[in-house]
This record gives structure tokens, sequence and C-alpha cells, in this order.
């Protein structure tokens, strides 16, 4: 570096070091940007620096302050509350230039932001649930491990009942309120590994691996246990199993909807 160079990166009495810059890059050219990447350059502060912890906060306008703690350890009670909510670099000991804090800052803030908006473009905003397209997808990559390699999973079509009704009353934002209190139930009642979709107004779809009939009681109960406490919400579902009854995507929604359908007990539409 030349002496102008030097100057300019000079900050607080401290030089800062190329290190940071190349590694990220590298980092970035191998894995991709997102949440993971945070607690990567987290991990790579604490190395560089010989730090004990960590914390980076960082701002999203819907969601708030946002807080990463090196190695994913949680941060809770006295500690969270002593954390400012402007995004800022906390480090143990406080050995870290300023100059790095805001560089580390910056480039967790745009791998946060890169992560949310791949997540918004994947995810049903009322329900937080995968959207239609990305669910879709989701069904084709299993059907094709299933034809493939003999991978079973249960295709679960699920309608919210009564939410047309309330609709039809111009209860709109009652109807909306309901559907994520449903969203939420949705999440909560899949194993991991397992994928729910939104894929129209009031109907849902679910994807459980090595489920059988058992399996989709079971999950089928603990939902509707999750929904009991709010009123007039309820769901009819209807199922089909692959590779046993097909590996056909169009064939898996014909059998699941007609079943749907049947205990609906009306025509299939």
């Amino acid at each position: 570096m030349d002496e102008t160079a030097v100057e300019e990166a000079e900050f607080s009495g401290h030089l800062y070091e190329p290190w940071l810059f190349m590694t990220m890059l590298d980092q970035l050219s191998s894995r991709q940007v997102g949440i993971g990447f945070i607690y990567s350059i987290l991990d790579l502060l604490a190395l560089r620096y010989g730090l004990s912890d960590a914390v980076v906060v960082l701002g999203d306008e819907p969601l708030g302050a946002q807080v990463f703690r090196l190695g994913q350890k949680s941060v809770t009670g006295d500690s969270l509350r002593s954390l400012a909510t402007a995004p800022c670099v906390y480090c143990e000991p406080d050995i870290v230039p300023d100059l790095v804090r805001d560089v580390v800052r910056n480039v967790c803030q745009l791998s946060l932001t890169v992560h949310l908006a791949r997540y918004g473009a994947d995810h049903d905003p009322l329900t937080n649930v995968a959207n239609r397209r990305n669910f879709e997808a989701a069904l084709h990559a299993a059907a094709v491990q299933s034809s493939r390699y003999g991978w079973g999973f249960a295709l679960v079509l699920v309608d919210l009942n009564g939410i047309r009704a309330v609709n039809g009353r111009g209860e709109h934002v009652v109807s909306d309120d309901l559907k994520r209190h449903f969203g939420r139930a949705l999440r909560r009642s899949i194993r991991n590994g397992d994928i729910a979709g939104r894929i129209g107004g009031d109907s849902f779809a679910v994807i459980l691996w090595n489920a059988g009939g058992t399996e989709v009681l079971a999950f089928t109960e603990r939902l509707r246990a999750l929904l009991v406490s709010v009123a007039d919400l309820d769901f009819t579902f209807g199922t089909a199993a692959s590779p046993s009854e097909s590996t056909d995507i169009e064939e898996l929604c014909r059998i699941a909807d007609a079943r749907l359908y049947e205990k609906k007990g009306v025509a299939l539409r």
C-alpha cells in the first residue's frame, strides 16, 4: 500500500487489513449468501481476533432488529436487553477496529437482505408457507426422486372450510386472520423435511416424506389440535401416495382431490 492508501485506511489508530475482503470474497464464491453466510463471517472475525464472543445486530423494517451471535448461540434475557437496536457489531474482547466492524456489519446486512428477498419470493406473504410456484417445484422434485429411487411420500391436499362464506359476508380481514392462523398451525404440524404450501385462496398442500396412513393421521391430528382454540376454523383433506399409487404429479393430484371432495360429500369440481 502507498502512503495515501495507508492514510485512507487508518481509522481510530488502526490499520485495516485486506484479509477480510479477500476471505469474504472466497466465502461468496463457495457458498450461498444467506443466514449461514452471516455466521461464517462471525466465525472469521472471531478466528482473526481471538474473540470469545461476537454479536451482529442488523436492521429490517418489517421484522425489526435481527440479532446473530457467534456459534449460532441464542441471545436472551439481560444480554439481549443490553444490545442496541441500531445495526452494530459487538465483540468480546472489544479489540476489533471500527472499520472492520463497519465492513462486517455492511456485508452481513447485505446477506440478510438477499436472504429475506429470496425467502419472500418463495413463500406466501400471508401464511408464510411455500407459495404455489415453490411448492410445485418441490412436488416435481419429490416425484422424480420417488420414481427414480422409490422414495415414498404422501401428497395431502387441504381445503379450509367456511372461508368462502366469510369472504361472501365481506369479512376479508377476518378471512385473512383465519388463513394466517392456519399457516402458523400448518408450519408447526409438519416434521423437519416435510413441505407445506398454499396453492390457492383457501387451498393448501403438504408433502409428507416416508408417510403412510398412520403418519398422515398423526399430522392431521396435530393440525386439528392446534386449531381447536379458533372457532369455525376447520379443514377437509385428501391424500395420495407415491410411488404406490402413482409417481405422476397430475395423477397424484387427481387422486388426492377426488378423496378430498368425497369427504366433503360433493361432486368433484
